[in-house]
């Protein structure tokens, strides 16, 4: 019956957020139709989904999403290894626990993008600069949530799982993880969004040395030719990118974990 609720709150919420969405496009087509900003600077919705259309069909933004994607995908992948780690060596020890959270407050408010210069002169200009950047930004709310979801875990249900003969791994598995999994989930969003962010940020500033790269770069050359609303139809991508990994990955999962088990208020 819960869960129903939240299906049907899900439904009414895309219907809200979808009705705000389509306001917002309509208000632009209107604002840039009255030509109070600049066409150049502030250019109509409709150009700049013409523009986009056409980037399509070339096939050039198409192979410049799949690069940014890949390279997201690498970094946060190598992220939530390291912080499975990190956290797993922090549950062993109260003393490396300590050090986690020691680094944390030293690590975690610098933003991805200010190491970028030491990544650089340490591993040059390639894609592998960038998969780093991406791990820094994403490593931090991974490690974050997941020591303190499994820090969360009452020691009655440790206990209770003992009881029944779970021990190592399987008490792992049917215990630890299930209990701390909304703290996972949520610090991989979190870790997804820094990512996103760190990858778009690092592509730019390698486009601007000249290297190639994804989403990034493709709004940074269509800048510096002044094609405006090929760069509004670059962060359009972005944008519906990032709406469709929040509602179709994490919201899916969301629904089939914890909202199922309980674990959150409506």
């Amino acid at each position: 019956m819960k869960l129903t609720r939240f299906k049907k709150s899900l439904r009414n919420k895309t219907l809200n957020q979808g009705m705000f969405i389509i306001g917002m496009m309509i208000l632009w087509e209107l604002l840039a139709r009255t030509e109070c900003f600049p066409p150049l600077l502030f250019p109509s919705l409709s150009s700049i989904l013409i523009n986009l259309a056409t980037e399509i069909a070339s096939g050039e933004i198409l192979g410049m999403i799949s690069f940014s994607l890949y390279l997201v995908g690498v970094g946060l992948g190598f992220a939530i290894l390291t912080a499975a780690v990190i956290a797993t060596l922090a549950m062993i020890s109260q003393l490396i626990s300590d050090w986690v959270q020691a680094l944390m407050a030293i690590l975690h408010p610098l933003p991805g993008i200010a190491v970028l210069p030491i990544i650089i002169l340490w591993l040059g200009t390639g894609p592998q600069s960038i998969i780093a950047v991406i791990w820094f930004s994403a490593v931090w709310p991974l490690i974050a949530n997941l020591h303190t979801g499994l820090r969360s875990v009452s020691a009655t249900q440790i206990e209770v799982g003992r009881n029944l003969g779970l021990k190592g791994i399987t008490l792992v598995r049917f215990v630890l993880l299930p209990g701390a999994f909304p703290y996972i989930l949520t610090g991989i969003r979190i870790a997804w969004a820094r990512a996103w962010q760190a990858s778009v940020a690092a592509e730019m500033v390698f486009g601007a040395s000249g290297g190639i790269g994804g989403l990034g770069w493709f709004i940074y050359k269509k800048r510096f030719f002044m094609e405006i609303p090929s760069v509004f139809g670059g962060m359009l991508v972005i944008i519906l990118l990032g709406l469709l990994v929040e509602r179709f990955c994490f919201e899916y999962v969301e629904v089939r974990t914890v909202r199922r088990w309980g674990m959150t208020s409506e």
